[in-house]
């Protein structure tokens, strides 16, 4: 497995379903909109979830590429709480921000369908994982706060 994982399984059809929603949500304005109000304070709060995401992710890749180079395997730090954090910063930050951002509950559905996808997907990480470190990988599984992430 390559240091992406499975994220092109993830993301490729994730982006492609989130294209499609924010073209719906504008071919049939106001139908799918959080609100027609007070909408510079949705693009704000999206823009800083969208940057505290990406603060995330740059932070989790740096470790990850040295861990992966190292064939070490990470188990502290934000790993303790997500077993997949970088997923987690997808699922929890970034596309709810662009939701805001586009103001729209249609839009926000790409969280849904990347839940989905990687609860499919992530298996092949999971299990890749447990043949590689092995015990090590099991015994890390059992202490993280948040499995399904």
């Amino acid at each position: 497995m390559t240091i992406a994982g499975v994220a092109p399984k993830l993301a490729i059809p994730t982006i492609i379903y989130l294209i499609i929603t924010i073209l719906i949500d504008h071919f049939t304005y106001p139908v799918f909109k959080i609100t027609l109000t007070h909408t510079s304070t949705l693009v704000i709060i999206g823009i800083v979830l969208i940057l505290i995401g990406i603060g995330l992710i740059v932070n989790v890749a740096k470790k990850l590429l040295k861990s992966f180079k190292a064939n070490i395997l990470m188990k502290d730090g934000i790993y303790l709480t997500f077993r997949n954090p970088m997923y987690a910063a997808y699922l929890l930050l970034i596309f709810p921000g662009i939701s805001l951002i586009f103001n729209s509950w249609l839009v926000f559905t790409s969280v849904i369908l990347n839940f989905f996808l990687l609860q499919i997907f992530a298996k092949e990480e999971h299990k890749y994982l447990e043949e590689k470190f092995g015990k090590e990988y099991t015994e890390y599984v059992k202490k993280v706060m948040i499995k399904f992430l």
